[in-house]
């Protein structure tokens, strides 16, 4: 039996296609799509602050017959998995049942960040990032450990960077900053309202911002330039298992594309870094000697 499409996910794919009003409506049931199932067209026409024919439009724009057929298919959608584990996950899996859905989710969040990469904005962004005089990366939560992994992989460079998520340290980072450098901004959802004050005092600085975000999101509007990352759950009812991961890659193909920028200029640098860490390691084993 083929399984129905996830009704917050059709939304977020359709949100680039839709016009202003209609998306309007899409980005208020995605805020609360609990609030939407328990609420008549006129309410949600309300918060979206458009018609309620508008509300029609929009579900016939995603695939259903009318409102009363989205509300079903939304509150479908709502009950696969464990709420704050993983979409995939139900509460009967074994261990090797619930295993293999997240290895297979993860895979199928990759292959789609894959297709779905625009290769135009990671090249402008590697660019930036690779003339940077410093870089300051900035990420909370869950992406605050995807900043570290950013900061670990750039400071191989020789570029100044530095992973921050405390505001009041940002604040003090961007003090020193101007235009010839480089906030990199990493936020699943592009609505936390603490990376968007960081985004936006970095604008004020007149300090390039590189957003990986999720497209259309506020983050975004505020980046020069975004690396565009669909949520490969939904993160108001689930952990970003697999997005996370999926964010991991794309600061790995920053990354590799700014050392391929910077050339053989940083081969001298990276191999006195690569003998450093190798006297803080034990040696590798020997197979034993045959004995004569």
């Amino acid at each position: 039996m083929r399984r129905m499409a996830n009704m917050l996910d059709v939304l977020r794919s359709h949100l680039p296609r839709l016009s202003r009003q209609e998306a309007a409506v899409a980005q208020t049931i995605l805020t609360d799509p609990q609030a939407t199932l328990q609420s008549p067209v006129a309410v949600v026409a309300t918060r979206a602050g458009v018609s309620q024919p508008t509300v029609i439009r929009l579900c016939r724009s995603v695939g259903c017959e009318g409102f009363a057929d989205f509300k079903l298919k939304l509150a479908q959608s709502l009950v696969p998995g464990v709420p704050f584990v993983t979409a995939a996950v139900e509460s009967s899996d074994d261990t090797a049942t619930y295993a293999a859905k997240i290895f297979d989710a993860t895979a199928t969040a990759l292959h789609a960040a894959r297709t779905a990469l625009d290769v135009t904005a990671m090249d402008k962004a590697i660019g930036l990032l690779a003339q940077a005089r410093r870089i300051v990366i900035f990420g909370l939560g869950g992406s605050a450990s995807i900043a570290q992994d950013a900061e670990h992989k750039l400071a191989r460079f020789g570029i100044p960077c530095h992973a921050v998520q405390d505001p009041l340290m940002l604040r003090i980072q961007l003090a020193g900053m101007g235009p010839e450098d480089v906030l990199l901004a990493i936020s699943n959802t592009g609505r936390t309202k603490l990376a968007l004050e960081a985004a936006q005092g970095a604008r004020d600085q007149q300090v390039s911002v590189i957003a990986v975000t999720a497209p259309n999101s506020p983050l975004s509007a505020l980046a020069d330039i975004t690396v565009a990352v669909e949520s490969a759950e939904d993160t108001e009812l689930f952990t970003p298992m697999a997005s996370r991961i999926v964010h991991l890659v794309h600061v790995d193909v920053l990354t590799t594309g700014v050392a391929l920028r910077l050339g053989t200029e940083k081969q001298d640098l990276l191999a006195r870094i690569k003998a450093n860490l190798r006297t803080t390691r034990l040696p590798m084993a020997r197979d034993p000697q045959p004995s004569h």
